[in-house]
């Protein structure tokens, strides 16, 4: 089990991550959301143990009951692929351009599990059959340029499934594709966390993608959580106003369609532009944007309250009875 307890990662006078507080269990399948820039990189970073090394890191980070906040770099490096594992953004750029694919997989296999050559390029052609790699004895061979996007994402999550983690961390595993190769990737996502039992954070601009893949969901602004809740219920109602912008903001469904006057509607945005971080109201960080704003919201941060089946960070909601 993995355990946020009040995590903040700050640089100076810039807070990245503010009191973070999350469990992730075996099966959980946790959304992450928000605008570039509100902390969902960073709170993955941190469950790998690479927040950089500029950092400042408070709270409790807690895998399976030992505290890793404080962790040295030796003891991470025990972790890493074994209990967590990350499958980065730009599937070409993470991967390195001079390797073979298949010896790119089998290096984790032998350097955590002290696999001879044979038994990791075996294990190696099993993942590429298990992430469904066409051809996959003969795409151990290939080159990352030689490989489709598509592909290339499936070699990145049999890397990261390697040494069986028991979080896997997908940070905008679908970017830069298309559609279809999109849906796929997502399916093969879920199933793989299905099938092996282990908990998926999937971080993502893509609503549609996070409303697929997972189950409950957070929302981030500004290093800051201010919702969280079962997927569905989330984006069917959103409680915080942020959360509210965010679905609002989605391109039409339908954008062949138009206006009165005949002309495409425009795409609705939210209000303002996202803050540097180290300009960031010392209380809800949506201040400033928020169309629901109240005096003490820009000086005072709204506590985390419950609403039932899940809860939300804003001074003005009217919280259950």
């Amino acid at each position: 089990m993995f355990e946020l307890d009040r995590f903040s990662v700050a640089f100076d006078t810039a807070t990245a991550l503010r009191e973070a507080s999350l469990t992730i269990s075996p099966g959980d399948r946790l959304g992450v959301v928000g605008e570039s820039g509100s902390g969902k990189t960073m709170l993955a970073l941190s469950l790998m143990g690479m927040a950089p090394d500029a950092a400042q890191v408070s709270g409790r980070l807690l895998i399976d009951g030992n505290d890793m906040a404080s962790a040295s770099e030796s003891e991470w490096q025990r972790l890493r692929a074994r209990k967590v594992a990350m499958i980065f953004q730009e599937p070409m750029s993470a991967l390195n351009p001079l390797r073979r694919v298949g010896d790119t997989v089998a290096d984790p296999l032998r350097i955590h599990l002290n696999m001879s050559n044979a038994q990791a390029e075996a294990r190696a052609l099993d993942l590429f059959r298990e992430v469904g790699i066409p051809n996959p004895e003969a795409r151990l061979r290939q080159f990352p340029h030689e490989m489709s996007g598509g592909q290339r994402q499936r070699v990145l999550i049999a890397l990261a499934l390697a040494c069986d983690p028991a979080l896997l961390i997908a940070d905008e595993p679908t970017t830069a594709l298309d559609a279809n190769v999109k849906l796929r990737i997502t399916h093969l996502l879920v199933r793989l966390a299905e099938q092996r039992g282990m908990a998926l954070l999937f971080i993502s601009h893509d609503l549609a993608s996070v409303a697929r893949a997972t189950k409950d969901i957070l929302v981030m602004y500004g290093g800051d959580i201010v919702e969280r809740g079962p997927t569905q219920e989330v984006l069917k109602a959103p409680a915080h106003p942020y959360t509210r912008g965010l679905l609002g903001a989605r391109p039409d469904p339908a954008p062949h369609q138009r206006g009165a006057d005949g002309k495409r509607a425009r795409l609705p945005t939210i209000p303002g532009t996202v803050p540097a971080l180290h300009d960031l109201a010392p209380g809800c960080r949506f201040s400033g944007r928020c169309p629901i704003e109240r005096p003490e919201c820009a000086t005072v941060r709204p506590a985390m309250r419950d609403l039932g089946h899940r809860s939300a960070a804003c001074h003005a909601l009217e919280v259950p009875a």
